[in-house]
């Protein structure tokens, strides 16, 4: 080729620090329950799917443990009330700074009624 093609940077979206307050290297749910013994976490995105974009660009994230996040029955990707509980929060949270209006406009769905 005689005009090659630049290399494409690939754009980094820069994430919001999530709302939620936790203590380094702790899971909040653990810490709901009064456990702080867990070190590992990994970072969960509330809201999934299409909405996942949107969690990380409004801080609607939040670091489980393995046993909240993934596997066994408290998993939040296996129980739906350990879920809503979370989606629940983080509306809340959400609503302090921002309006109801925006949320709904963010993610479609309200879960508090």
């Amino acid at each position: 080729m005689i005009y090659p093609k630049r290399p494409r940077k690939k754009r980094r979206q820069r994430h919001a620090k999530s709302i939620f307050i936790q203590a380094p290297g702790t899971c909040y749910l653990c810490e709901l329950e009064g456990d702080y013994s867990q070190k590992y976490t990994e970072l969960h995105h509330i809201f999934d799917g299409p909405n996942r974009r949107i969690s990380e660009a409004n801080g609607l994230t939040v670091r489980l443990c393995l046993k909240h996040h993934r596997e066994g029955k408290e998993a939040v990707h296996n129980n739906a009330e350990k879920m809503r509980l979370l989606q629940r929060t983080a509306q809340t949270k959400f609503e302090e700074n921002h309006s109801r209006k925006e949320f709904m406009r963010l993610i479609g769905r309200n879960y508090l009624e």
